[in-house]
């Protein structure tokens, strides 16, 4: 460590290592922080799903507005875009109010279980790494449900969006999505 205090310089070896009044062994703390980083990431795949579900609803319904209230594509694009807000609706808590409704879905469960591991730097409880495991088969399948809805119900809508002549719906990828949110 290097400290200046006017024209003097102080130089000394500083060692950093764990409080020794802390009750907890390093082997703890890298387990801790183990399953921190995976609700972490779990709350990226969890972002992810919602801005692809977001996207996809969202451009279903601006098909929708350049298309004549009678006419049956619009009234397919509607019904869609309001089966994908559904589908997103298991991920997260829409009802206005936000957390104080008492409403939880995947999101809240999850982001409960980030503030409880980060709040606590010791070994983590087998009932928490399993919490995060269902949290994680729960996202899995809300997932499969979208994909299921993208191979067949967006895919049939794209093919009359194709004879309409008009722009098709494409699902941002992973790749897309994390190059856009990256950071950098």
């Amino acid at each position: 460590m290097k400290m200046t205090r006017g024209k003097e310089t102080y130089t000394t070896q500083l060692t950093v290592g764990l409080d020794r009044r802390a009750k907890f062994t390093l082997e703890d703390r890298k387990q801790e922080f183990a399953a921190v980083m995976r609700v972490y990431n779990l709350l990226g795949d969890m972002t992810f799903q919602v801005d692809r579900i977001n996207g996809v609803r969202d451009a279903l319904t601006d098909r929708a507005g350049k298309l004549k209230a009678d006419d049956p594509v619009r009234k397919k694009l509607m019904e869609l875009s309001g089966k994908a807000d559904e589908i997103r609706k298991k991920i997260v808590a829409t009802k206005e109010g936000g957390a104080i409704t008492g409403e939880e879905r995947i999101r809240e469960k999850t982001t409960q279980l980030y503030g409880t591991l980060m709040d606590y730097e010791g070994r983590p409880g087998d009932y928490q790494l399993a919490r995060i495991d269902s949290l994680k088969h729960e996202l899995d399948d809300v997932t499969a449900e979208f994909d299921g809805f993208i191979a067949k119900d967006l895919q049939e809508i794209n093919e009359a969006l194709s004879q309409k002549k008009m722009e098709v719906i494409h699902p941002v990828t992973r790749q897309e999505w994390d190059k856009t949110n990256s950071g950098s």
